[in-house]
């Protein structure tokens, strides 16, 4: 699915626009006002078409000139003369302006004009001397780009950087930023002069869903300067051309958070982009895409939408540099025309199947199963010395009631129970040695934990096992922890809590880990969710998770971070002539290099053929698959391209019999919304998917026909 942001067909970006010239209105008009006040002026009156009429003439780096009406006699123009002297003196050149426009509809009185004295036309003329000779001190400088606003009679400033522009005075023409702390301005460089590249970037995104519903979003923004000046009002001039970003989100479990975060991406990326007019160094732009995800993490873990998980890859194109952040089963390559393909960001860390990742969620109670990632199992489908080990805290490695323990002499019993089943010297039949012996050591230091906290705080040791049965995932779960729903009411229920456990700081190895828990079920009530909705939600918690790195999963994250949220950036300038870029997630990310261009070797001009046909060459058994391909040549802007005349003639200048002229081949198929009158018969093709499919196999068809007639 690709989001279009910021169309020009809309009602919204039309207003936006609307904006945006009266923006650029004002600037020009603010310019006049600088530059007219100490300019020399002249009131005169001239003759047209046998009338009269004032005209205020204003000597201006661009003259200025502001007409009155035709009037019949002379003395009626010199009366609107004085009228347009007196409102340039008092409100400069807006103020002449809207003069002018009521003297279309005023009548000067008989009185009027017999008082009417062209000699007081001159008065202007010699009054506007004085501020001629303080020209110089009172013209404003105009800083370069967009976004400047008034700040004071001397400054302008840039709200989005927040760097400020001395028009006038000693400093005139120097920039400044204001330390937040001290309420200082500092001496800065002047901002970025943007520049132009020759080059040209189209791109595509494609996906293939072969079982279920499509989980993957794409965002494709080829001109980022557009979109934030209509869609988010503010402009982007300081940045180098060509200026295009690209995301890619791989839905996990549901589609929910990558639907959210295609939505939310630009409204991130671009104002922290726009916080500095200055040069962007290459680990700065990594840090911005960084700092993307981590901004669109936070909200999307506090939403509605937290128990859903995604991948993400960013993509930002700034005059001829890439810079690109991935999180989850996340890579890019760069595919050059001449040349072999190179990795431009590597697969993203996240398998859960790797053993330093198996080592660090075993340390938190985690386990893996199949490739994916499990808070726990059922306790029918676990062995004795997989629920030790997988057991969140001392109290569930020995299984004691709810009430909880009552004595050292309980807990000794129950542990000598648990012991003959996971000792290492009777072992079942086919049982890994490896996990009773770890499950034997757990279960020993479970139970030394547990009898030093009944020595320090018998109470608090059982309130500490209520706090760890409770399930603070669920809203219920943190309900009966914290004995309210109210969000407020639930704080100060888990501040006394903490209090309560105070006693066993020392004492309880995992006291740090109920704090957690506390915290947790006071953001699950925090948490908005419909009636509707929270059953839905919450039956996700059910579900694994086929990666230990994503955005989202906030189930998996806390109290207990078996995911995590890293991203890793890279950045490359990209090579002279036509390259290609290919944004992979999910299945499609396992494709080699060497996949990669071969089996697109032919589609250098079709980015949407590119990225099709690599997700058609994905892993089978994966459910969905997406990939983005961006296209990049040089260009030439200085020599517009010829119009070629069409013609039937053959490369050899005569006409080929048999030939026919194709440029677009157009499939439709049967969940088209208004049905093309134009097509000749319907569409066989039943989805989408399945014409874009059909449409590839005729474009390598017809790429083939080019080079061996013979095999159409």
């Amino acid at each position: 699915m690709i989001l279009s942001v910021g169309r020009s067909t809309t009602s919204r970006n039309a207003s936006a626009t609307l904006a945006f010239h009266q923006f650029r209105k004002s600037q020009e008009e603010d310019g006049e006002e600088a530059a007219g006040r100490a300019s020399g002026i002249k009131v005169g009156i001239e003759s047209v078409d046998s009338k009269f009429r004032a005209k205020l003439h204003v000597e201006i780096v661009q003259n200025l000139s502001v007409s009155g009406p035709k009037r019949g006699s002379r003395p009626e123009a010199i009366c609107d003369g004085i009228e347009l002297g007196r409102a340039y003196i008092a409100e400069g050149t807006d103020g002449a302006r809207k003069v002018s426009k009521r003297l279309e509809l005023r009548k000067w009185s008989p009185k009027d004009i017999e008082e009417a004295d062209e000699h007081e036309l001159e008065h202007f003329g010699r009054s506007s001397a004085k501020a001629a000779q303080a020209s110089t001190a009172v013209q404003k400088l105009i800083p370069p780009g967009e976004g400047w606003t008034r700040y004071d009679e001397e400054m302008l400033v840039n709200h989005q950087s927040q760097v400020y522009f001395s028009q006038i005075g000693s400093q005139a023409g120097q920039y400044f930023r204001r330390d937040p702390k001290t309420q200082r301005l500092s001496s800065v460089d002047g901002p970025h002069k943007s520049r132009e590249h020759p080059l040209t970037v189209s791109a595509a995104s494609a996906s293939s869903v072969r079982k279920g519903t499509k989980l993957d979003r794409a965002v494709l923004l080829n001109d980022i300067t557009k979109i934030a000046r209509l869609a988010l009002k503010f402009p982007l001039s300081f940045v180098d051309t060509p200026a295009s970003a690209y995301a890619l989100f791989q839905g996990l479990r549901t589609a929910e958070s990558a639907q959210w975060c295609a939505e939310n991406f630009h409204k991130k990326l671009l104002p922290m982009l726009a916080e500095k007019i200055h040069t962007y160094e290459d680990g700065e732009l990594r840090d911005l895409l960084r700092r993307t995800l981590e901004t669109l993490d936070t909200e999307l873990i506090s939403s509605s939408h937290a128990f859903s998980a995604c991948g993400a890859l960013l993509a930002l194109v700034l005059g001829d540099r890439l810079v690109v952040a991935g999180v989850g089963r996340v890579r890019v390559a760069l595919l050059p025309e001449r040349g072999p393909a190179r990795p431009v960001l590597a697969l993203c860390p996240g398998d859960p199947d790797n053993p330093g990742e198996l080592e660090r969620i075993g340390q938190l109670g985690g386990l893996v199963r199949g490739g994916m990632l499990l808070y726990n199992l059922p306790a029918e489908a676990a062995d004795e010395a997989t629920r030790i080990l997988t057991a969140k805290s001392a109290f569930e490695v020995l299984q004691l009631d709810a009430d909880g323990p009552v004595d050292v002499k309980q807990v000794r019993s129950i542990y000598r129970k648990l012991a003959l089943r996971v000792h290492p010297d009777k072992l079942p039949e086919g049982a890994d040695a490896g996990a009773y012996k770890q499950a034997f050591a757990r279960l020993d230091s479970a139970k030394d934990a547990v009898e030093a906290m009944l020595a320090a705080d018998a109470a608090a040791c059982r309130e500490l096992q209520r706090v760890f049965r409770c399930d603070v995932r669920t809203r219920a779960g943190a309900v009966a922890l914290l004995g309210t729903e109210e969000a407020d009411e639930a704080e100060r229920a888990s501040k006394d809590i903490w209090k309560r456990l105070e006693t066993l700081r020392s004492a309880a190895p995992d006291f740090e880990r109920a704090e957690a828990v506390c915290r947790e079920a006071v953001a699950t009530l925090r948490r908005g969710f419909t009636a509707e909705a929270l059953p839905r939600q919450e039956a996700l918690l059910r579900e694994g998770l086929s990666t230990s790195c994503a955005m989202g999963a906030r189930d998996l994250r806390a109290p207990y971070p078996l995911v995590e949220m890293r991203p890793e950036t890279a950045s490359r300038v990209l090579p002279n002539g036509r390259c290609r870029i290919a944004l992979l997630c999910g299945a499609t990310a396992a494709l080699s290099d060497e996949q990669l261009a071969a089996s697109t070797a032919r589609f250098a001009r079709h980015p949407k053929a590119s990225a099709l046909r690599w997700c058609m060459d994905s892993d089978a058994q994966a459910c969905c698959t997406s990939a983005v391909c961006i296209s990049v040549e040089a260009s030439k802007p200085d020599e517009p391209a010829a119009k070629r005349q069409r013609t039937t003639a053959g490369a050899g200048g005569s006409t080929t019999e048999g030939t026919v002229r194709v440029r677009h081949i157009l499939f439709s198929h049967q969940q088209l919304r208004q049905p093309d009158p134009m097509a000749r018969r319907p569409g066989a093709a039943r989805t989408a998917q399945e014409a874009e499919v059909a449409a590839l196999a005729a474009l390598e068809k017809l790429l083939q026909a080019e080079r061996d007639p013979n095999a159409f």
